[in-house]
């Protein structure tokens, strides 16, 4: 452990460098719990990419928020967008951190970490993508895709290197304004049933599970919740294609309809949801209401699993699984890792959770 040589009660700035995907950032967030529980008086920035930023704008534990704004700069010209990226990286060194801590550890944010000027750079050794070299404290290498460790536990190791007790894992997301808990209530206004979230969409097609299984899903729980479909625009067809084998048009779908922050006032309102390993499932899992059953393809599950006893996860047991791939490399069995996991699976798993039959 390398301390900060600063008591728990002075002021330390420190820069938490994570850009990027919605589930990663939300696995971050514990960190920032543990640095404010030893160094109450430090100030805490983040530097993200401008997708995940409703999680991080406004987060009580947050003092500044620092934009790297991927999405606009590639439709814009080149031109601006370096003039915009070098007033970044003032902005950046203008706040003088004294650490910066990158959790990302790919080379991007790697370069980030060394140009906000932090005297103090810290990541993992022997990273992906040789980022560990523009930091200059390294942590105890490890396999980040280390199947029995949870990724939640590797993005606190900087925070105990700094001194801080991880014992206690807190996410914290920021509050829902007013204006989009009334959107939701909108939305949500004919449910008169505990609600069930279904999450079926993420982007690797390895962690899809099978059309005709979320339709049995559907019709089975439909008869004790109110089922709620989520997910991005380009969603549509995807929740289509499984009603279409479905036996009820019982549910409500808020597909496109819901921003982050809205999101978290529905899983707010929700009791259960299933999903397969995806940014959504670890919101839900962040606000600490819905019992959560995911469904592990392609990566692994005691890796990336919701974060808590309450919550269940499911992963066929097969040499090939985890593979971590995007594609599945079998032709004798395509994808036999989701098939494996059946409806029954998971209607049986939330029976033992829920008192009522279904």
């Amino acid at each position: 452990m390398n301390n900060t040589n600063k008591s728990s009660g002075e002021e330390i700035k420190i820069l938490i460098v994570r850009l990027s995907a919605i589930g990663d950032v939300v696995h971050s967030l514990p960190i920032l719990n543990a640095i404010k529980s030893k160094y109450p008086n430090s100030t805490i920035g983040w530097l993200v990419e401008d997708k995940a930023v409703d999680l991080i704008k406004n987060n009580p534990l947050i003092d500044n928020v620092h934009i790297l704004q991927k999405a606009k700069w590639k439709k814009q010209k080149c031109l601006k967008n370096i003039k915009e990226f070098f007033a970044l990286i003032k902005e950046l060194r203008q706040k003088k951190y004294d650490i910066a801590i990158d959790l990302q550890e790919l080379f991007k944010s790697g370069l980030m970490t060394f140009l906000s000027g932090s005297p103090r750079r810290i990541a993992h050794a022997k990273t992906r993508e040789f980022a560990d070299f523009f930091v200059n404290e390294k942590l105890k290498a490890h396999d980040i895709f280390d199947t029995e460790r949870m990724i939640v536990d590797r993005y606190l190791e900087p925070a105990r290197h700094l001194g801080a007790n991880t014992d206690e894992v807190k996410f914290s997301l920021p509050p829902v304004p007013t204006e989009d808990k009334q959107h939701v209530e909108s939305l949500l206004s004919d449910i008169t049933k505990p609600i069930a979230i279904l999450c079926p969409s993420t982007i690797w097609r390895t962690k899809h599970w099978i059309d005709e299984y979320w339709a049995v899903l559907l019709d089975e729980l439909q008869n004790n919740f109110d089922v709620v479909f989520i997910g991005a625009p380009s969603d549509k067809e995807l929740i289509e294609r499984i009603v279409s084998h479905s036996k009820t048009k019982n549910y409500t779908s808020l597909v496109g309809k819901t921003s982050l922050l809205q999101l978290i006032e529905v899983f707010n309102r929700s009791e259960l949801m299933v999903a397969p390993d995806t940014g959504p499932a670890h919101i839900a899992d962040a606000t600490g209401k819905p019992i959560i059953f995911t469904i592990f393809g392609s990566t692994a599950k005691n890796r990336s699993r919701p974060y808590g006893h309450k919550h269940m996860a499911f992963a066929a047991d097969l040499a090939c699984q985890p593979c971590f791939k995007r594609n599945c490399p079998r032709k004798d069995f395509n994808m036999e890792c989701v098939r494996l996991i059946t409806p029954d699976i998971i209607l049986n798993a939330v029976k033992d959770k829920f008192t009522y039959p279904l």
